[in-house]
């Protein structure tokens, strides 16, 4: 397997990670703590963002990936 497709399927993950967040927001959110490092509040909103956020990139790089747009060797 080429680094290309292990990439592609570290996307994959990092995609599916971000779908679980972004549809099972509270319970991200229990997990993660309910406050940034730097004290203020983590909001619904904000880990749905993150989590769409990832979901998004996450697919977007997994099709660069298998399509053969990212590099081989």
């Amino acid at each position: 397997m080429t680094g290309a497709t292990w990439f592609g399927i570290g996307a994959v993950v990092a995609a599916l990670w971000g779908v679980t967040i972004a549809v099972f927001n509270r319970w991200a959110q229990s997990i993660g703590g309910d406050e940034l490092m730097n004290g203020r509040p983590l909001t619904p909103r904000f880990v749905r963002v993150i989590g769409i956020f990832l979901a998004v990139v996450g697919t977007g790089i997994a099709v660069a990936a298998f399509s053969g747009l990212l590099p081989t060797g």
